[in-house]
């Protein structure tokens, strides 16, 4: 008694099938499909005199391709070949002919083909490869003039595995091993040897800082080599691709893949494919798995829970801190808050805003620190200053020696420069050698808030402390935050990474082991230790001058800047340089 055929055609996914009649006589049953080829392989005959000869191109697709949710393309099955003559009715309604050139004989049209069906095909859409050989093909592609005359040949080179995301090399092979997947296990039944091997596609991982395979190419067969020989991947310009290898009874791999696979993996290609999803009814449900089922919700509910703390406390960390991101994108009264709470958090206790209606003459920011007085004016620019904004606040200072005659008066100018720029890209320091010197013979203090930004990383990192920053503060012309009894031993010109040791000339420079020394380089700095000192091939236990091998507790490299603490250094006690 023969089965009982009830079940209408899926609607979706429409399949088209190329090179292979078996997998499409397979599905018809199920599925609304297409059949097509890659075109007919020419092989041209020369003859005594000729050295040219002209072909046309045959192949089957359909025109509504982009409408096709499922590509099958057997690469494994050879094209229909057929012995060309130069056929006048086959070529004199044509537009467009290839040119052959001795001693090329073969016209394949598979890369070409393929490149057409790449153009048009729907994304997302399901190819699924058998994959052959790789190879790349170059077409010469004339204008019909008339009936003997033809354009200058175009150039096009085409290859067969174009339409993928992953580089593709021939090779040859039988000794097959599973990854672990359960596509893998399905495709392993049939695979009986493979041709090709792919390198997946690369991207950039932010984490690591390096590029990786794409997470979303996922191998499912690999040679003795560790080579892929068969993949399932998605990319969003091209969809998704499920690369397999020469496999026997291709008709029940395709089936069984179609039915019981990639449905689950792959809904949103199947959407008809969930017509038993009553079976998932509590009611059909043993009574362990609806246990398990409850605990899923319990525990995503926690987690969802968990999660939104989460997401609360770094809010209130943002809050907390988004005074470090208006440094460098607020500009008006925004900055000058910013840079208040800023001031505030490096430990002065008289930080004030100054309402500019009061006096349109009157700074942004004062602060008052014992003698001292700091006038502060503040700007947020989309470029650099002006000389007029960087000597403005000069116009206080005179005012408020009268007011204070008990204060030294500090003036400086902070810019938030260039703010719609990410601040590695900003011109730094972002003042002329005119400002610059103005601000010196002025004795005012230039700065910007990119410096003070980094410099909360680097008190943050306990590479230095707000009192050094407090005092460096305390400069005219271009103020840097950097310690000022900081001094320059050397520069690594070797570096090597087993034992840590980095190599410098010192002038008259005493070192010796145990010193705490700060590595520059690149804007970034290092608090480490020498562990010890190399003169000569010896091990010392200090040195002065000359070539000498330092071994740091903290592995640094090649170019970076090294400084130590001047014991000796007076500058750090409230004096201006």
């Amino acid at each position: 008694m023969g089965s009982l055929k009830y079940m209408q055609k899926y609607s979706e996914p429409q399949i088209f099938i190329v090179n292979n009649g078996d997998i499409a006589n397979k599905l018809s049953e199920s599925y609304n499909i297409e059949i097509g080829n890659l075109g007919i392989n020419k092989v041209v005959d020369f003859g005594e005199y000729v050295r040219t000869r002209y072909v046309n191109l045959e192949y089957k697709t359909v025109d509504n391709l982009h409408e096709y949710s499922v590509i099958i393309i057997d690469l494994q099955n050879e094209n229909e070949t057929r012995n060309y003559i130069n056929n006048k009715k086959e070529v004199e309604n044509a537009e467009y002919l290839f040119e052959l050139n001795y001693p090329k004989q073969i016209f394949n049209p598979t890369s070409l083909v393929l490149h057409f069906m790449k153009n048009n095909m729907r994304v997302p859409s399901l190819k699924i490869i058998f994959a052959g050989s790789a190879y790349t093909e170059t077409y010469d592609l004339v204008k019909v003039l008339n009936q003997q005359q033809y354009s200058h040949p175009e150039k096009h080179v085409y290859n067969v595995y174009e339409v993928i995301q992953s580089n593709v090399i021939s090779k040859y092979g039988k000794k097959i091993i599973s990854v672990n997947h359960k596509l893998s296990n399905l495709i392993m039944k049939y695979t009986s040897e493979y041709k090709a091997i792919f390198h997946l596609p690369y991207v950039w991982d932010s984490d690591s800082q390096k590029s990786i395979i794409d997470p979303n190419f996922i191998p499912l067969l690999k040679n003795q080599d560790d080579e892929v020989i068969s993949y399932i991947g998605y990319s969003k310009n091209s969809g998704y691709e499920l690369l397999l290898p020469v496999c026997d009874k291709k008709d029940e791999l395709i089936d069984e893949l179609l039915t019981s696979y990639l449905p689950e993996i792959l809904p949103e290609i199947f959407p008809e494919s969930k017509e038993f999803e009553w079976i998932k009814d509590k009611e059909f449900m043993h009574k362990e798995i609806f246990e398990i089922e409850e605990k899923k919700k319990d525990a995503k509910a926690a987690y969802e829970s968990r999660i939104q703390l989460l997401n609360s406390k770094i809010d209130e960390i943002n809050q907390q801190y988004k005074f470090l991101n208006d440094l460098l994108t607020a500009t008006g009264e925004e900055l000058v808050q910013a840079i208040c709470k800023y001031f505030d958090w490096l430990g002065y206790t008289e930080v004030k805003a100054i309402d500019g209606s009061e006096d349109v003459l009157r700074e942004d920011i004062q602060i008052i620190d014992n003698e001292k007085m700091y006038i502060i004016e503040v700007k947020g620019i989309g470029g650099t200053s002006t000389d007029s904004e960087c000597a403005q606040v000069a116009k206080h200072r005179r005012k408020r020696e009268k007011e204070y005659p008990d204060k030294t008066i500090i003036p400086i100018y902070i810019v938030n420069h260039q703010r719609y720029k990410s601040p590695a890209l900003r011109q730094n320091p972002p003042f002329s050698k005119d400002q610059i010197d103005y601000a010196l013979s002025d004795e005012r203090g230039l700065l910007t808030t990119w410096q003070l930004y980094k410099q909360y990383r680097l008190i943050e990192d306990k590479i230095f402390t707000k009192e050094e920053t407090r005092d460096a503060l305390y400069e005219y012309g271009v103020i840097s935050l950097i310690p000022r009894n900081l001094k320059y031993i050397g520069t690594y010109s070797e570096y090597f990474k087993k034992p840590k040791a980095g190599i410098l000339i010192l002038n008259k420079t005493k070192i010796k082991v145990g010193d705490e020394v700060y590595a520059k380089k690149d804007e970034r700095w290092i608090y480490t230790k020498i562990n010890s000192i190399r003169v000569n091939d010896i091990d010392v236990e200090y040195a002065e001058s000359g070539e000498v091998g330092l071994v740091t507790d903290i592995e640094l490299e090649n170019g970076y800047e090294i400084f130590k603490r001047d014991i000796e250094d007076k500058s750090s006690n409230g004096e201006f340089k």
